[in-house]
Parts: C-alpha cells; sequence; structure tokens
C-alpha cells in the first residue's frame, strides 16, 4: 500500500510539472529591463538604411528605405543578459529608384501595401554572444538575433546573425544622436515563396527579372534619448511595469 502511494505521489508530480507552462518558454518580458537600457531608432532624419537586392537573370533590382523605427533594449553592462526589440518598416516607405516599379512592388501579387502595410523584425533574444572590442567607451558583439520576421502578412521564425555596438555618450556620438548609442547591423535573405510572394499569375517574372531570393541589410542606430516610438511598451519616466 505505501509503495502504491507513492507511485501516486510521484504519477501526480509528473502531471503537474507537465502542466505547468516553462518559464523559458515563455515570451520575453518587454518591460524587464530599465528604460536607461533602452535605445530608440526614431532618427526623425531617416539615417538609418534597410537595403534589399535581388538578382535575377534579366534584372538586378536594389532598393531602399530610411523609414525604420523600433527599439532594441540592451543592457551594455551585462551583456550575457541578451536582449530584446523591435524594428517596423512601412511598405510605402520602399524604394527602388523607378517610380513605376515601386507602384508595382506594392501591388497585390507582391508586397501588398494596402493590407500588409507593414515589415516587422521581432526580436526576442539575443544568442551565442561573443565580444570583439571591449574598449570603456565602446563594446562590439557579434550576436545572434532570434525572433519572428513579418512580411506581407506572414510571419516565420528567424535567427540572424548581427552585431551590436554600444558607443556611450560623448561629443563625437553626439555629431550624430544625443545620449548613448546602440548600433546594429545585420544581414539575411527573404525567399519570396515563403512568405506567398508570387508576382503577376502566368507572368514568370520571379525567376527572370525578379530573384526567387532577396538579400537584405539593416543598418540602424537607436539612442537612450531618442523618442520612443510608439510601439515601444514600456513607460520611459524611470519606471517598469
Amino acid at each position: 500500500m505505501r509503495r502504491e502511494r507513492v507511485n501516486l505521489a510521484l504519477i501526480g508530480s509528473l502531471l503537474v510539472a507537465l502542466a505547468t507552462p516553462s518559464l523559458a518558454s515563455d515570451p520575453p518580458d518587454p518591460c524587464a529591463h530599465l528604460p536607461q537600457h533602452a535605445f530608440f531608432v526614431n532618427d526623425q532624419m531617416n539615417r538609418n538604411s534597410v537595403v534589399f537586392k535581388s538578382t535575377a537573370p534579366l534584372e538586378d533590382i536594389i532598393g531602399t528605405t530610411g523609414q525604420i523605427v523600433g527599439y532594441m533594449v540592451f543592457d551594455p553592462a551585462n551583456p550575457g543578459k541578451g536582449g530584446h526589440g523591435l524594428f517596423s518598416v512601412p511598405v510605402a516607405g520602399l524604394e527602388t529608384g523607378i517610380p513605376l516599379r515601386d507602384e508595382h512592388m506594392r501591388g497585390e501579387g507582391w508586397l501588398d501595401a494596402t493590407t500588409h502595410p507593414e515589415i516587422t523584425f521581432r526580436i526576442d533574444a539575443l544568442s551565442d554572444i561573443t565580444t570583439v572590442t571591449a574598449a570603456s567607451e565602446a563594446q562590439t558583439y557579434d550576436v545572434v538575433a532570434r525572433g519572428e520576421f513579418t512580411l506581407r502578412g506572414i510571419t516565420k521564425a528567424v535567427a540572424v546573425q548581427g552585431r551590436i555596438t554600444y558607443l556611450k555618450a560623448s561629443d563625437a556620438t553626439a555629431k550624430r544622436l544625443p545620449g548613448d548609442i546602440l548600433a546594429a547591423r545585420a544581414r539575411f535573405t527573404v525567399t519570396l515563396a515563403d512568405f506567398g510572394i508570387t508576382g503577376p499569375a502566368g507572368m514568370g517574372v520571379i525567376g527572370s527579372k525578379v530573384g526567387e531570393t532577396v538579400d537584405v541589410e539593416i543598418s540602424v542606430m537607436g539612442s537612450t534619448a531618442s523618442p520612443a516610438p510608439a510601439s515601444y511598451p514600456c513607460p520611459v519616466d524611470g519606471t517598469t511595469k
């Protein structure tokens, strides 16, 4: 009888453990860090950039936009804690140098800007953090940003290799932005078919004039003193939620 009771107790404990969600699987708390560790990507001069390139037999296309906003949360004093963030780009802001081509790019067979006006990259965690330089006024790290990329209303899990540099506020950095700065750079490839981008039906444009994949390069700077974008979910008055 005692053995049966012990077994039942063990089984009950296992069931409780299985039914309890793992803390590791919970989404990150966007307000877990102090506001001074939030770097706001909201440059009113549009000096940040997203560059995308399509390579195909009949045509190469290079596009860009400076309209990128969002935030990055990272504690330069404790890089091992990782970080998180969110970037957003309006489809209407993407330009390739030819207005008619831009109009087509925003249409239904392509990015469908009317229905899905934003492209977003949500960073849930920074991992594989390795130090590149560690001076007192500037620290650079190679990282892997893990999260979700959303294009044309379709979301895919991604792991993007990138590099971040923390720059403590100085006379030199003030010429670019006020406050402490976090610069982030990353490159990744987007497969159009993964996001339902087929081009005009029956035209065979993808693969001939537009590449099946598009290379994307992001270069942004966020500042502790820049205006917080609307996407930032936490208070900025020295408190946390």
